[in-house]
């Protein structure tokens, strides 16, 4: 579903006073299950591109940034296979959170 799915007249009610015995803590489990889903997302990625540096010839221990957002540019670069090295070496990535 999308923005254009939503009726031009949308209106919500919460049940007031409502018992959940099933809850936790009185839970109703709405905003978090976005934020955990978009993080499995970012780790995916990062696991991909470790995978991706081992095939590459790199250590399977061996540290990597990869900053969010996660762009094209940026999964690729991280890959460190011999084009992304090659292409990097005159790079000036800046120093430090800024």
């Amino acid at each position: 579903p999308s923005f254009n799915d939503v009726p031009v007249d949308f209106r919500v009610t919460l049940l007031k006073d409502s018992a959940n015995p099933k809850a936790i803590h009185s839970s109703r489990a709405v905003g978090e299950p976005p934020l955990f889903l978009g993080a499995s997302v970012f780790f995916a990625i990062r696991q991909a591109i470790a995978s991706a540096r081992v095939d590459a010839g790199h250590r399977p221990d061996e540290h990597f940034i990869v900053d969010s957002p996660l762009t094209p540019e940026r999964i690729r670069m991280a890959c460190g296979d011999k084009m992304a090295t090659d292409f990097a070496e005159g790079s000036s990535r800046p120093a430090g959170f800024w």
